[in-house]
């Protein structure tokens, strides 16, 4: 039997005699214990959940004159799964207000670009985003591999690899004459360039030092050629401390001149500290913040263990979290292909989909972030406005529950919300009527609620 401080218990019994070993653990997530079972043949477990539901009211705040940044919108990235028939479902039915695309060099020759193969339908993808005027981010994973300190005769995926330094001219050239095609044959050209997470070497990895001095190589050989496409600083894996990777480049002012965002992925969550020092960071260079891939789990493609609600509300909490303390300009999910899919194969929006659009449709574009409070750490609130539309999105994370939002603007006399809960997704609510600045209304258990209106 495990107990919590907070009285929910859990009773385990097994159907013979177990030896059972408890671990108290410390990670990054901080401390835990965990009771590892240890059995050869199959075993019958039952569990026995029990708590008491914490449904007390949640009273929010919003302060309508307190306008924190300004938020371009959501989001997908479209690197992996591109053939999918979800990419083209996702591009017309969310809002897609940035997008981020695979640069595959290891394919990268004119003589490659077939009908059919992967770089055309890269190509077509940067168009089709170019024409929609979604601003995004090109990244490369995997080079080929004469790039390499230690070149194979085929290339493979292989993490922390490094780029043999007499390559780098010929890698900048690469790059270069990848995205001078693209401009030239297909009217495509990226706002941002950038290795991926190049910190942890998933594919290349780049010190803090050899990072800023990329960015100075490959910046310089984009704007000899002229192209548009700035660098992004940093691209970093995981939100925790790894803002000093960026430090390097941020303080030298030749590496500057050549970037136009600054970007981190969200893999595994922070605390609000952790993604407060990346909206410092950005705040600090007076440059825009990405979240570049918007994700919990970076191993949840094993098993389709995001094909949930579950899931979609972890990534729920997460969009109000990153909106709260990261301050980003705009989120970019991973996926919005068939790769982590908001939609089946078959094209079924899943319970997740309806999630992220209440992010992507529900949210005014280019609006200011407003000041917001919960009194209960289960209910997070975020809102924006913008041409005098008000958006407010409440996430309530555990039971059902009344929520009060004060702070109105006096001009709002009524409200209207969509609500997702795990048996329906984005319904219509009833009209809500606002007095004096306040409006009342119930949640469902882990549910979403966006409300709307104008002044």
């Amino acid at each position: 039997m495990l107990r919590s401080p907070k009285g929910v218990q859990l009773s385990v019994s097994f159907d013979r005699p177990l030896p059972v070993r408890f671990h108290d653990r410390w990670d990054r997530n901080g401390r835990y214990y965990a009771a590892v079972v240890e059995f050869v043949k199959r075993v019958q477990l039952t569990l026995k959940l029990r708590a008491k539901p914490d449904n007390a009211p949640a009273h929010l705040r919003l302060s309508a004159d307190e306008r924190r940044y300004k938020l371009q919108g959501f989001g997908g990235n479209y690197c992996f799964g591109i053939e999918s028939p979800v990419t083209q479902y996702t591009l017309k039915n969310l809002q897609v207000a940035w997008a981020r695309t695979e640069m595959s060099l290891v394919r990268w020759t004119p003589e490659n670009d077939q009908p059919e193969s992967r770089l055309r339908r890269e190509f077509e993808l940067m168009r089709q985003l170019n024409q929609m005027k979604i601003p995004y981010v090109t990244s490369v994973w995997q080079l080929p591999e004469p790039f390499y300190t230690d070149p194979g005769e085929e290339p493979h995926r292989q993490e922390k690899r490094k780029v043999a330094p007499e390559k780098w001219p010929e890698l900048v050239e690469s790059i270069g004459s990848y995205l001078s095609y693209a401009k030239e044959h297909y009217g495509a050209e990226p706002d941002l360039f950038s290795f991926n997470e190049a910190n942890i070497g998933i594919d290349v990895l780049l010190t803090p030092e050899e990072h800023r001095d990329a960015i100075k190589r490959i910046g310089a050989g984009l704007m000899k050629r002229g192209l548009k496409t700035r660098m992004l600083l940093a691209d970093a894996a995981g939100p925790r401390g790894t803002h000093e990777y960026a430090l390097p480049a941020a303080n030298d002012a030749e590496a500057m001149r050549y970037v136009g965002a600054v970007g981190f992925h969200s893999w595994g969550g922070g605390t609000a500290e952790q993604y407060r020092a990346w909206g410092d960071l950005a705040e600090w260079l007076n440059l825009p913040l990405l979240v570049t891939e918007m994700g919990v789990d970076a191993d949840a493609h094993r098993g389709r263990r995001y094909d949930s609600y579950g899931y979609g509300m972890r990534e729920v909490e997460m969009y109000q979290e990153l909106l709260l303390y990261a301050r980003p300009q705009a989120t970019i999910q991973w996926e919005f292909t068939g790769d982590y899919g908001t939609v089946t194969d078959d094209l079924q929006p899943t319970p997740r989909f309806w999630l992220v659009k209440h992010f992507s449709d529900l949210t005014p574009r280019n609006a200011d972030a407003l000041a917001t409070g919960s009194d209960h750490p289960r209910v997070l609130f975020t809102a924006f406005v913008a041409g005098g539309v008000y958006a407010m999105h409440v996430a309530n994370m555990g039971s059902e529950r009344e929520v009060t939002i004060a702070g109105l603007p006096a001009g709002i006399g009524e409200v209207h919300g969509i609500v997702s809960c795990e048996s329906s997704q984005f319904q219509q609510m009833d009209a809500l009527r606002a007095e004096g600045g306040v409006v009342k209304f119930r949640m469902a258990a882990r549910s979403l609620v966006t409300l709307t209106g104008n002044w």
